[in-house]
């Protein structure tokens, strides 16, 4: 599950649409395949809270488009002044027509070292930025990366879901197991728990404040809680805006360098 697809979700589907009759990997493949516009701006706050309570407070812009079938996304960080001007870029790639996966490209820029450097693919799955928000969340993971398993129904908060298992196929993926609680009208995400190689949840996601703006569905509100360290990062959107024009130019790896992403 990434940021951008929990955020930005698609139109409710035709009344007509049989909701009972989709396999794991149709359900999945429409989570995934969620329009979000040809472009996004986000602002949102992250409040970072440890285990006795204590909170830092940061902020960060993201803008999003889609050049093509390439999904390519910029998140830069306004605030407090140790961490602004971090900014990461990563481009999300369809999955090959032989159905395997081109891995996405991803690069953070230190301002205080003014460097960017290159996030592989076995980073993917740290923590971003101090968050618990992985740096796998901030794009948009591959199908091709994962197998499916429909787990059954559940009315979560009110609201009838189906329980979806995301099982990673890399064996020493940091995170081996997600499952989520994906709501049947609109397929949106309600619920995340992550399970780590040794089959232990050690991660919960709750998603709240679920508006419609713009004819898109919109996640204004996730709590990500490590429940092995007790810290949490909540994150607020403050601002969502969709199909606004963008400077294609600020999603380049020279944007990060001379620090256009504000």
């Amino acid at each position: 599950m990434k940021i951008t697809k929990i955020l930005l979700t698609s139109l409710l589907l035709s009344a007509g649409f049989s909701l009972s009759a989709q396999t794991a990997e149709e359900i999945a493949k429409k989570v995934h395949d969620l329009p979000d516009g040809k472009t996004n701006y986000i602002t949102a706050s992250l409040t970072l809270i440890d285990k006795n309570g204590k909170s830092r407070l940061r902020e960060i812009a993201s803008y999003a488009f889609h050049d093509g079938p390439v999904k390519k996304n910029v998140t830069v960080f306004r605030s407090p002044k140790d961490v602004a001007g971090v900014s990461y870029l990563s481009f999300d790639y369809p999955d090959n027509a032989d159905g395997s996966v081109k891995d996405s490209d991803s690069w953070l820029y230190l301002p205080a070292m003014k460097k960017v450097r290159r996030v592989s693919g076995s980073s993917k799955d740290d923590d971003f930025q101090g968050t618990d928000f992985t740096y796998d969340d901030m794009g948009e993971r591959s199908l091709g990366k994962d197998s499916f398993k429909l787990l059954g129904s559940e009315t979560f908060d009110g609201v009838d879901c189906w329980i979806l298992e995301y099982t990673a196929k890399d064996k020493n993926a940091k995170i081996s197991r997600r499952v989520m609680w994906i709501e049947k009208s609109n397929y949106v995400t309600r619920k995340g728990e992550y399970f780590d190689r040794q089959g232990n949840k050690f991660k919960e996601l709750l998603c709240e404040n679920i508006e419609q703006s713009s004819g898109y569905w919109s996640v204004r509100k996730m709590t990500m809680t490590n429940i092995i360290t007790n810290h949490k990062t909540v994150y607020e959107a403050t601002e969502v805006k969709y199909d606004l024009p963008l400077d294609t130019n600020l999603f380049t790896v020279s944007a990060l360098e001379r620090e256009m992403v504000k």
